[in-house]
């Protein structure tokens, strides 16, 4: 792991929301959300595994103009597609709610409600980077405690 991208990236105020997260709570969040939607078991592993690096954002404060996205609209609960929508380009706060504008690599634009749809979010270079930091710290840490355990019978 490069250092300097390490520092780089820990010194990004942008990527704070993820300082408390390993790769493990991120893909637990993502399944424990997927199974909220009652989907068959062979479709929330395919999204699972769609999602991979991806994580779920609940909040427009985690929103982050240029960031790909996919998402699924929860409008219909006979219908629940992931959407390989594309990159944000705009967020409106308006009067019926926080509209996601994003344009695929089409260029063609889409709309959608925040509120009805439920948003995952790329993980960025800079992000990928601190995980795997945080991973690496949190294997660390279970090897310690299996060691402190092994010691103690």
């Amino acid at each position: 792991m490069d250092v300097n991208k390490l520092m780089y990236a820990l010194d990004d105020e942008n990527n704070e929301s993820i300082m408390n997260l390993t790769s493990q709570k991120i893909m637990e969040m993502n399944l424990n959300i997927l199974n909220e939607l009652h989907l068959e078991k062979q479709i929330t592993l395919n999204y699972l595994k769609k999602l991979k690096e991806y994580k779920y954002v609940d909040e427009l404060n985690d929103l982050k103009y240029g960031a790909f996205i996919r998402w699924i609209p929860i409008t219909d609960p006979n219908y629940l597609p992931l959407y390989n929508c594309g990159i944000i380009c705009d967020i409106k706060i308006t009067d019926i709610g926080v509209i996601i504008i994003a344009k695929n690599f089409m260029h063609r634009h889409y709309s959608f409600k925040m509120d009805e749809c439920l948003i995952f979010q790329k993980l960025n270079n800079q992000e990928l980077i601190i995980l795997k930091a945080l991973d690496h710290l949190e294997n660390k840490l279970d090897e310690e405690v299996e060691d402190e355990e092994e010691d103690d019978n």
